[in-house]
């Protein structure tokens, strides 16, 4: 018996191929419509030119040959057009392009159409005034050009008066770049209504396309709240980070509030060519400024390529983002292992739309548990490894404190296990700028990670720590929680008005640490320079703008307290380590030799204990002796 949904997916599937079936009748439908269309103009501007050109009146000798004439005509401008596809396109889309078609069309046709009359017109049209072909293709270019215009005008007047544009927006940037923007409206279905637009290679008072020159783009929130816009669409150059900042700023100061929105690169636009889908809002990546990485990523193609690769944690935000990287690198096989069902279906689907070709195997399985990683190596020879897996949300960790050894040091320490035991080439762990001088349970743990697997013994296997501060967007981070603050109407929630974070985009730092994770060597501690820390309190505010509210005024901002585990900055290395700049941009080694940190080997075996018989005290007791440089008792001032 089949089940309703089983039923509904049937209906729904009959009902999709009947509305496919009516499309693909209605389609030669509307061509056959346009061609009679056509016909039909044809046969009038012919008609139309005779009788012009004999004063009004078609009892004259000349109308004995009007017949032949007029079917010669019809013949011939019916093949041309057909040459020309004339009868494809929707007259409500036309373009400059298409009317330039029709002008050939007619100027051909017409030719041809005097060529023959004059050939023949000694013996099958005597007498027959040459001036009705010139005044036919007058009339039938004006037609056929007239008859879609129309169309379209009444598109857009329909489209305008149905009230249909409410986003009063202004458009910032040069004039060439504006044309394109303005014309992608007039074809796509919008809400925006263009108020004006800003540029300074032309004067204000003159109009592009219909709409006025208001100012020039340094006046961006002085107009906007002028003219009372509710979004200010930025163009290149005008949407790079520090024009963005500066209107914030402005339109802060002037107390507006007002969407912003960008159309990223000037690729998106070149040659006048721009959909309006390119357009985005400006987030909070946009404000960072950060210059782009120089990556010669042929070094990580040679050593990904035709490789079998296994990614832990691969349904998590970094993860995914490895899997996406590497896949593009053509690797022989991508071993997915995820604890989550849904995280692991989401990343196995996206990878199969994109690289339908890629052999990709899918675990479900713990890292912290023997039996599943050893099945993941029984899939192939596994010849590198990315261990993305842990746990990384700081106050969650100081609540669970067993949860935080097993996965972050067992599970470590049972991967690397496996990969000696399979010969793997490389192992490569994702690390974090909270191992350093921790303050938290989540830190140490990270930190003991690391000191497991580079004081292994040295064997087939090289085993590589890639450290990094914050990514945007990541799960757990406080951007997706502060976006959702600002949807429910806040207040949104900071620990502390001075703490600050580096950060980095997603690919970015999966760029970089594919990059690091290639070019280093066996026991190297790899490091991302993650530029300038940004001010977490100033990201609030600046995420509150961009939804176009007002801080403390539309949203509060609301200041909680440090939590447990939490400290104000953050630090990618202590004052005893020093790092070597490597030949990449952004990529340094952490340099060996003697520094303060305590040589107590981690003590595996008395974790497990502490483990089985519940512990706790004891477990931070491990971690203070095997991280003398911890900052525990810092970490709530």
């Amino acid at each position: 018996m089949k089940s309703k949904d089983g039923t509904r997916f049937n209906l729904i599937l009959a009902v999709n191929e009947q509305l496919e079936s009516l499309v693909d009748l209605l389609i030669p439908i509307r061509t056959g419509l346009v061609f009679f269309s056509n016909v039909l103009t044809i046969v009038f501007s012919f008609l139309t030119a005779f009788f012009f050109r004999h004063d009004f009146s078609f009892h004259t000798e000349e109308s004995v040959y009007l017949p032949r004439v007029l079917f010669i005509a019809v013949i011939i401008k019916v093949a041309i057009f057909l040459i020309f596809r004339l009868y494809e396109g929707m007259w409500r889309y036309v373009s400059i392009f298409d009317l330039v078609k029709i002008l050939l069309a007619n100027v051909i046709s017409s030719l041809l159409l005097l060529l023959a009359v004059f050939k023949y017109r000694q013996t099958y049209f005597p007498g027959f005034s040459l001036n009705v072909i010139a005044i036919d293709f007058l009339v039938c270019f004006f037609f056929m050009c007239g008859k879609r215009v129309v169309v379209r005008i009444i598109r857009e007047l329909a489209s305008r008066a149905s009230g249909i544009q409410t986003i009063r927006t202004i458009v910032v940037g040069n004039s060439h770049k504006a044309n394109s923007l303005i014309h992608a409206f007039s074809v796509s279905p919008s809400k925006r209504k263009i108020i004006g637009v800003l540029c300074d290679d032309i004067n204000m008072g003159q109009t592009i396309r219909g709409v006025p020159v208001i100012g020039i783009p340094q006046s961006a929130a002085k107009c906007a709240k002028k003219h009372r816009v509710s979004e200010i669409l930025l163009l290149p150059p005008y949407s790079s980070p520090k024009n963005i900042r500066e209107i914030m700023d402005e339109l802060e100061q002037r107390q507006t509030k007002c969407l912003l929105r960008m159309i990223p690169v000037y690729s998106d636009i070149a040659d006048g060519n721009i959909s309006v889908s390119h357009i985005k809002e400006v987030e909070i990546e946009d404000l960072l400024g950060r210059k782009p990485v120089k990556l010669d990523r042929t070094e990580v193609a040679a050593f990904v390529k035709n490789k079998n690769v296994m990614i832990t944690g691969a349904g998590g935000s970094i993860g995914s983002e490895l899997c996406r990287q590497i896949a593009s690198y053509g690797p022989a096989k991508l071993v997915l292992f995820e604890m989550s069902e849904l995280n692991l279906y989401e990343i196995h689907r996206s990878l199969k739309k994109l690289f339908p070709e890629l052999d990709i195997v899918n675990i479900i399985g713990d890292v912290k548990s023997i039996g599943d990683v050893e099945r993941s190596f029984q899939c192939g020879n596994i010849d590198i490894v990315y261990h993305a897996a842990a746990y990384k949300h700081v106050p969650l960790m100081e609540e669970n404190v067993p949860m935080a050894f097993k996965n972050n040091i067992l599970g470590t320490y049972c991967l690397a296990e496996c990969c000696e035991r399979h010969r793997v080439k490389r192992m490569v762990m994702i690390s974090t700028d909270k191992a350093v001088r921790p303050t938290s349970i989540m830190g140490a743990t990270k930190r003991l990670a690391e000191r497991i697997i580079l004081e292994r013994k040295k064997g087939d296997t090289e085993f590589m720590v890639v450290r990094f501060g914050n990514v945007l967007g990541s799960s757990g981070s406080v951007i997706p929680l502060f976006k959702q603050q600002i949807l429910e109407g806040g207040p949104v929630t900071l620990t502390s008005k001075n703490m600050v974070r580096y950060f980095m985009s997603i690919p970015e730092a999966v760029d970089l640490v594919l990059q690091a994770g290639t070019i280093g060597n066996d026991r190297d501690i790899m490091v991302l320079e993650m530029g300038d820390q940004v001010k977490i309190y100033d990201m609030a505010r600046k995420l509150i703008e961009l939804s176009g509210l007002e801080p403390d005024k539309d949203i509060e901002i609301k200041i909680t307290g440090m939590r447990p585990g939490e400290k104000e900055y953050e630090e990618l290395l202590t004052d005893e380590e020093t790092v070597d700049r490597t030949p990449y941009d952004r990529i340094f080694v952490f340099r060996k030799g003697k520094d303060r940190m305590s040589h107590m080997p981690v003590d595996v075996d008395r974790i497990k204990s502490c483990l089985e018989s519940g512990d706790i005290c004891g477990l931070k007791d491990i971690l203070v002796s095997c991280i003398p440089e911890n900052k525990f008792n810092e970490a709530a001032r």
